[in-house]
Order: C-alpha cells, then sequence, then structure tokens
C-alpha cells in the first residue's frame, strides 16, 4: 500500500539518537515493536501491550518531548526492515477528507502524530474512531498516537473516541535533564561533522531557551554561521548568534 500522503521523516531522528532519560519504557517497548512487527503479538517482552482492549499506544507529552522523535524513529527501523507502514501529522490533515484514513487499518503500523490538531472537528474525530475500531477488529495493525492531549481530554468533543483512545497504553513523556539536554545536542553536533566544545555546550544550555526545539533550532543556527566563518562552534560564536 502507498502512502496517502508524500511525506519525508527527518534521517538524524532514529532510537540510536534519541536520549530516553526517564522514558526508557516507552523507548524500549516502540523499539521492540519495530523490530517485531508485523508479528508483534508473539513477542513475550510486548504481554503489556497484548493484554490492552485496544492495539494502541498514546504518546502525551507537551512541545519538545520526543513525541514525534520517537514516532520518526519507529518508521526509519521499519522502513529499514521494508515492513509496510505510515505516518501522517495530523497537523497537515484537517484541510483534507477523512477518507485519507481509509484502508489503513490494512498496514501493521500506523502512526498518528499531532492528534490534538482533530480536537473539535467532528468529522475527523469520528474518522479516528472508526479508524480505531477497524483496528482493533482486523488484528492487523497497531496504532501509536502522538498528542500534547490525555487521551480523556475534554477537547475531543466525541465521548467513544475518548473511550477508545483511553482502552490503549498511555505514556507521559518526561522532560530531559540539562546533562541529558547536553547529549542530545552533543550527539547532533557529532552526526553533523560539527565540532561543539565543552565550553560552548555549556554556554549553549545556559544562555539560550531550554526546550530542545528551540536547541534543535540553534543548532543549525550554529551550523550555519560556523560553515559561512569557517570556524568551529566557540563560546564567542555562540554568543553572536545569540545577540542578533
Amino acid at each position: 500500500m502507498q502512502l496517502p500522503l508524500p511525506v519525508t521523516l527527518p534521517d538524524d531522528e532514529t532510537f540510536a539518537s534519541f536520549v530516553a532519560g526517564a522514558n526508557e519504557q516507552v523507548v524500549s517497548l516502540l523499539a521492540c515493536v519495530a523490530e517485531h512487527s508485523p508479528d508483534w503479538r508473539e513477542e513475550p517482552a510486548l504481554a503489556i501491550l497484548n493484554a490492552a482492549s485496544i492495539p494502541l499506544v498514546n504518546l502525551m507529552g507537551g512541545n519538545g518531548k520526543g513525541k514525534s522523535h520517537l514516532l520518526y524513529a519507529v518508521c526509519h527501523q521499519l522502513a529499514g526492515r521494508e515492513i509496510p507502514h505510515v505516518y501522517l501529522n495530523c497537523a497537515d490533515l484537517i484541510g483534507l477528507s477523512p477518507r485519507v484514513l481509509d484502508s489503513l487499518e490494512l498496514l501493521p503500523v500506523i502512526c498518528l502524530d499531532n492528534l490534538e490538531h482533530i480536537r473539535g472537528n467532528e468529522a475527523w474525530e469520528e474518522a479516528v474512531f472508526d479508524l480505531i475500531n477497524r483496528v482493533s477488529e482486523t488484528r492487523v495493525g497497531l496504532l501509536i498516537f502522538a498528542s500534547q492531549l490525555g487521551p480523556q481530554h475534554s477537547e475531543f468533543l466525541l465521548p467513544d473516541l475518548r473511550s477508545r483512545l483511553s482502552a490503549g497504553l498511555t505514556f507521559q513523556l518526561q522532560g530531559l535533564t540539562d546533562e541529558e539536554r547536553g547529549e542530545v545536542l552533543s550527539s547532533r553536533a557529532l552526526q553533523r561533522g560539527l565540532n561543539l566544545s565543552e565550553q560552548a555546550l555549556h554556554y549553549l544550555l545556559n544562555h539560550s531557551q531550554r526546550d530542545l526545539p528551540s536547541l534543535m533550532a540553534l543548532l543549525d543556527r550554529l551550523d550555519q554561521r560556523s560553515l559561512q566563518e569557517q570556524k568551529k562552534i566557540s563560546v564567542a560564536l555562540v554568543k553572536r548568534e545569540l545577540s542578533e
């Protein structure tokens, strides 16, 4: 089956580049799913998922907690194994027909990101509810949803949808410590071949916005400045970037 929409995922957002911190349980579970799908039901390590009444994993958390990264990681590993799957960002779907979800239940893994964007949209809430039901009935696919809202949040207007979401497993993703944020930045810098000194890293973490999306965006800008100036990323270079 072809993807309903053309989707390009970030190459560097894999399980290898994800710093789990306090989220080790859900990271291990999703890595196991990606390794054993489509036969995940036969894997003893996934007994907790088998015990759920609906094959659904909810990833909850605010911006920058790593929800999308984990969905990307699952998809990258499945793609490497040539296992059919789909990733869809609900932020891109609202202007489209809910029929893009038709027949997705035939895929081994279905990832829906930013589910909060369907809240209050009756047609889309019903479409996701119907997809969950079809997946539950066919027993072929596994749903992995990411959202800033919990399954029972009142902004999801359809009570049946809230009930179905709650029937799966829900994990509240935890933020990283400063040390773990430093690990993420160092890892991304190495992947890009950047020379990021310990002093520059320390300065960056203490003088910029601390959420990961902002830190990653800053690293992108530092990468560009470093190339333009033909200099390594030093404290002085970080200071110049932050002052502009």
